[in-house]
């Protein structure tokens, strides 16, 4: 069974490659499709921010709008069910998953060598997991075992030690405590709109909101050393993006509780 799909499959991340990337993604069943949920805050109560007072909440449910389900998923059954056998795999012999995931990365650095294109991976690419908690080999992950490539993701966990070569960015799910925090630490932070502004004031802080959607990669994108928005135009039908805004995964064009320049 293959386990990583290069970027020439996937529309968007197939745009890294005019920035010079092949990247390539291990694509699992995201949320608890599988029957093990590999995404940790699929679903979160959180408290409503609005409405702080009145004690309500409300679900950030992202797994019912996940962009998982776009693209060929929505089409082909079997590209769900392969990502379904994948996951299914790796929780249930984690050692041999981890060992054919390192060889095939190995494979894909050559690939990407003889395109004259410089290697990155997503292994996270419909997933939230903790990568870099799997020893592998030697006392090493899979960051370590590759120190000179990169690997990105996005993530709902903070408080992750990852090596350097493994760039993190927030993925705001309606938590703003969390979302602080994040800016806090230093992580770029991406926010789902309905429509993209070029700023956003979090907390009087103005943030610049560069576009998620022009390519995948999610590298080095600071700004002067201080974080950025990546910003994501919601991508789904309107009963979808109305769901989505209620459940606080995606951000309306109009909110009280922070502001666009």
């Amino acid at each position: 069974m293959k386990l990583l799909s290069n970027g020439i499959q996937n529309h968007k991340i197939k745009k890294n490659i005019k920035l010079g990337y092949l990247t390539f993604s291990l694509n699992l069943a995201h949320s608890n499709l599988s029957g093990y949920n590999v995404c940790a805050k699929a679903k979160k109560l959180i408290q409503d921010p609005i409405n702080k007072s009145s004690g309500s909440s409300k679900l950030a449910d992202c797994s019912a709008t996940c962009v998982a389900g776009n693209g060929f998923a929505s089409i082909y059954s079997a590209v769900l069910e392969s990502r379904i056998k994948k996951t299914i795999a790796f929780k249930k012999d984690t050692k041999f998953f981890l060992n054919s995931l390192a060889y095939e990365i190995e494979k894909a650095i050559k690939q990407a060598n003889n395109k004259n294109l410089i290697p990155s991976f997503r292994l996270n690419a419909y997933s939230d997991i903790c990568w870099e908690r799997y020893i592998i080999k030697d006392g090493k992950n899979i960051f370590q075992l590759f120190p000179e490539i990169d690997f990105y993701d996005y993530s709902k966990l903070l408080n992750r030690k990852v090596p350097s070569n493994y760039q993190l960015t927030y993925s705001h799910y309606g938590n703003w405590n969390e979302t602080k925090s994040a800016l806090n630490q230093g992580l770029n932070v991406a926010m789902v709109f309905q429509a993209l502004p070029n700023q956003i004031t979090i907390n009087n802080i103005v943030y610049t909101v560069i576009s998620g959607d022009a390519s995948d990669l999610r590298l080095n994108e600071k700004i002067n050393n201080k974080p950025v928005i990546v910003g994501l135009k919601f991508k789904g039908s309107r009963e979808k993006l109305i769901s989505a805004i209620a459940g606080r995964f995606a951000i309306p064009l109009k909110e009280s509780y922070y502001y666009y320049v």
